[in-house]
């Protein structure tokens, strides 16, 4: 079953965050989804992927790594209606920030 989720959290180094974290977790995950910083140092994402897949990602997100600590992470259902496939891909240009 696929599942859709945004992700709302904190981070300093949000473009290091996105590029050096975010997209390696989608990746070993199969997850596809978009993400950008929406305020200073608060990151959304909108991801979709096989259910058991979402959950893993969702749970690499909370543990972070030895350098990679996120805050105040908020989970939330939803829908998309446009497919995401390869945009949280660490070459990807979609993942700079709108600022």
């Amino acid at each position: 079953m696929r599942k859709c989720v945004k992700i709302r959290f904190h981070t300093k180094n949000v473009q290091k965050v996105l590029k050096n974290f975010i997209a390696k977790q989608a990746e070993a995950f199969s997850i596809e989804g978009v993400g950008q910083e929406v305020l200073k140092d608060q990151v959304q994402l909108f991801v979709c992927g096989q259910k058991d897949n979402v959950d893993d990602f969702v749970d690499a997100l909370y543990i972070g790594n030895s350098t990679v600590k996120l805050a105040d992470i908020e989970v939330e259902p939803c829908m998309l209606d446009r497919p995401f496939r390869g945009v949280l891909d660490r070459k990807s240009t979609r993942l700079n920030s709108s600022h």
